[in-house]
């Protein structure tokens, strides 16, 4: 078990020929290793969806955001490059060989964990942007980067924490903080008995658990008006927002999502789910969330839709835009809403527009949901949805196709009887120009990323961040697709090893979340650094395919869905004559440990190695830690709750209930711990029953992994536990030897069941 965030250092490189690894003197490049992937400078948009180059308002700047690991330091550094708009355009105007232009500004930020720039967006005014700043107490701060006095100034203060913002000038914003309330009495600490009812099983055994954020305080509302900062209230009590901010263009109210109390049983009919049995469906005298117009001087509130979000009832398309407004204040854009009904029959939810002063109600976009099989026709996710250039007359949005992961552009337009009709569509997202050029980053799934001006006549990269990558053989990463016994279509993205040579059969690690976002971006790693490592393990001579998530959740197919698919692809790779099938492994991350542990309790495939990380297992022991939240996902993939007669089905289909049929050696890491709680059945139950098993507790709070040193213990994991058990490989660092002592036992037992298994049985007397 890591004792610290440095106790497993790894340093990975292929030195011998071993199952199709060339060594290290036959290369003429080195291999890309989980160190050179935390060094690499990568773009990425913290305010969600694909990574974009924002020009302030009146066009005069632009800023772009990056990200990249220093392990050296063990910080991660976050910074937002500031460019002059007209530097950039004399640039394209120059012949070739000219010097690039360098940002008029650059702001660094560093901690030891990140992201550390959070938010960020221009002021109105284009004086300079404003972001939550990471402290290294984990808190974070709102402050203002000048642009023009090339300055950094904090609006809030270091002794509380900002949870979310908006913003129109240094004299106008608003954000969220929680109240500093600890959620475990000082005075507990010196009680011989502590009353346990009602509390989190998290907050009785921390020593600190106001460190714990997973079931934190709630955030209430603060404002400041012409510089003056106060909380907002409402009848005396704290406002508490749960959701986006968008504060009207005069900064005297503001847009959220509130919990409402007040739900008739009506709306139990008036706004079901997709699918009759989906069990995310409203409640009469449940709370739930609305959209509600906040006066941010009296406190008043008006509800501005009559009905819930649409999230709150069922498993529609999620939606990750927030609340906005018409530059003219008359509009306001609510992503993800029911609308209440004139007719008071059941309705869907809908991308609407609400015009003041007379809130009158309309629908631009209807949103499509889940089955209890896959999606209905014309699924897709909303990233961003926006007023066409703030025009209250034009709707913007954005989709993220299911198929195949690509980004469109739909456009609305206001006709005369205020309804809305399809104006456009597009491949996409809508192109930024600024007088006859624009500026983008371009990137791909095998691209690393490159800052790229264009015109019409001239296209020239103004910043390359990585030019080391130069010296590394990457290999080729595609796009791969198959077909599984239910006729569904799966793809992926294949990472073939740098030395490929065809006809050569490769030894195969499949990991298992995130594919999607890996098409719109260069992620080594194959998007989440917790487990997954593609271009490292690819680089040592194993093939990686990065799935895509393609099953239906919460149902009781979820899990064998998946086992399917994954079964199909390996299948499929090893006729193509591309697989050792001897030799093929799998990495589990998140929600998809659940898809491991199910494929290695019921697949037919043979896997050599698996490894999972932090993640959901539907077993009983992570169940009972959390019943009433986990009962809404576990019950309905497990067929029923784990009492009386359901406790027979969850015997059969619950993976924790089934260690005994894993045949196949496990990595089991834990992100700190309260992960090692929810980490700790398939660990303690395979070890009892002398099967090889191993765990690793990373010393973190992170669930996606942003600190080089615990990235490089988690990733650099990941390769030499598969490259042990799928090429026979150990690497000869002395720092691990105790790793590969451990291991070469879990080998010995792993030798014997297989002996026993495989052993003729005697009849008894």
């Amino acid at each position: 078990m890591l004792k610290g965030k440095k106790v497993i250092p790894v340093f990975i490189g292929g030195f011998l020929c071993l199952n199709g690894v060339v060594s290290r003197a036959q290369q003429t490049r080195p291999p890309f290793t989980v160190a050179d992937e935390i060094g690499l400078t990568l773009f990425s948009d913290p305010n969600g969806g694909a990574p974009e180059v924002h020009f302030s308002p009146d066009g005069n700047y632009f800023v772009v955001y990056s990200e990249r690991g220093h392990l050296d330091l063990d910080r991660v550094e976050d910074s937002l490059r500031f460019y002059r708009s007209q530097d950039v355009e004399d640039f394209l105007n120059r012949p070739d060989g000219s010097q690039r232009p360098s940002p008029v500004w650059v702001v660094n930020r560093s901690e030891k964990q990140g992201p550390i720039i959070n938010g960020w967006r221009w002021l109105a005014d284009s004086s300079g942007v404003a972001f939550l700043e990471r402290m290294g107490d984990d808190s974070r701060r709102l402050v203002l980067a000048d642009v023009r006095r090339k300055t950094i100034e904090p609006l809030t203060s270091t002794m509380g924490t900002v949870n979310d913002f908006d913003i129109r000038d240094q004299r106008h914003y608003v954000y969220t903080s929680p109240n500093r309330t600890p959620e475990r009495k000082a005075s507990d600490e010196h009680q011989v008995a502590i009353v346990g009812t009602g509390r989190d099983i998290w907050q009785l055994l921390s020593p600190n658990p106001s460190k714990l954020t997973l079931f934190g305080n709630r955030n209430y509302l603060w404002a400041v008006m012409n510089g003056r900062r106060f909380q907002v209230k409402h009848d005396g009590e704290p406002i508490a927002p749960d959701g986006s901010l968008a504060l009207a263009p005069d900064g005297s109210s503001l847009v959220t999502k509130l919990l409402s109390s007040e739900v008739p049983s009506s709306w139990e009919t008036l706004y079901p789910p997709p699918y009759a049995s989906d069990p995310h469906r409203v409640q009469a005298g449940k709370p739930l969330h609305q959209y509600y117009l906040v006066d941010l001087q009296t406190g008043s509130v008006r509800d501005l839709t009559g009905a819930p979000v649409s999230n709150e009832a069922g498993l529609w398309a999620d939606v990750l835009a927030g609340p906005s407004w018409s530059n003219d204040g008359q509009a306001i854009l609510l992503p993800g809403t029911f609308l209440s009904s004139r007719d008071h029959i059941p309705s869907r939810p809908c991308i609407a527009v609400v015009d003041l002063p007379f809130y009158a109600r309309s629908c631009v976009e209807g949103l499509k949901g889940r089955t209890d099989t896959g999606v209905e026709e014309g699924y897709h996710m909303i990233p961003g949805a926006r007023f066409a250039d703030g025009d209250k007359q034009g709707v913007m949005v954005i989709s993220i196709n299911r198929t195949d992961s690509s980004l469109g552009t739909t456009e609305y337009l206001r006709t005369a009887d205020g309804t809305w009709q399809l104006a456009k569509q597009s491949k996409g997202v809508p192109e930024v120009w600024h007088d006859g050029f624009k500026v983008i980053v371009e990137q791909g799934l095998d691209e690393p990323p490159l800052l790229i001006a264009t015109n019409k006549e001239t296209l020239r990269v103004i910043w390359d961040p990585n030019p080391q990558l130069k010296n590394f053989e990457l290999g080729e990463a595609r796009v791969y697709t198959w077909r599984e016994k239910e006729r569904r279509d799966w793809r992926g993205a294949l990472y073939k090893p740098s030395n490929y040579e065809l006809g050569q059969r490769y030894p195969l690690v499949i990991q298992t979340h995130g594919f999607g976002d890996a098409t719109r971006g260069f992620r080594p790693s194959g998007i989440y650094p917790a487990g997954f490592a593609a271009r490292a393990l690819a680089a040592v001579g194993i093939l990686v395919l990065q799935v895509d998530e393609h099953c239906p959740v919460l149902t009781p197919d979820e899990g064998p869905c998946a086992a399917s698919g994954y079964e199909a692809a390996a299948n499929q790779l090893v006729s193509e004559g591309l697989v050792d099938p001897e030799r093929i492994g799998i990495i589990g991350f998140s929600r998809t440990c659940f898809y491991v542990m199910e494929t290695l309790t019921t697949g037919s495939i043979h896997l050599r190695a698996a490894s999972i990380t932090d993640g959901v297992m539907e077993d009983y022991f992570q169940y009972m830690l959390r019943p009433e939240l986990l009962a809404k996902e576990a019950n309905p993939m497990i067929g029923a709750p784990p009492f009386g007669k359901g406790l027979q089905q969850w015997l059969k289909r619950s993976p924790g209930f089934n260690l005994d049929k894993i045949t196949t050696p496990l990595l089991v890491v834990a992100e700190g711990s309260g992960s090692l709680l929810t980490m700790w059945a398939p660990y303690a139950g395979l070890h009892y029953l002398h099967k090889p098993v191993d765990l690793i507790m990373l010393n973190t709070d992170e669930h996606v992994l942003t600190n080089p040193a615990v990235r490089l213990a988690s990733q650099g994991s990941s390769v030499d536990w598969f490259r042990f058990w799928l090429q026979d490989y150990e690497d000869p660092d002395p720092a691990k030897a105790e790793q590969y002592k451990r291991w070469r036992e879990l080998r010995k037992l792993q030798e014997a069941n297989e002996r026993s298994s495989t052993a003729p049985q005697t009849a008894s007397n």
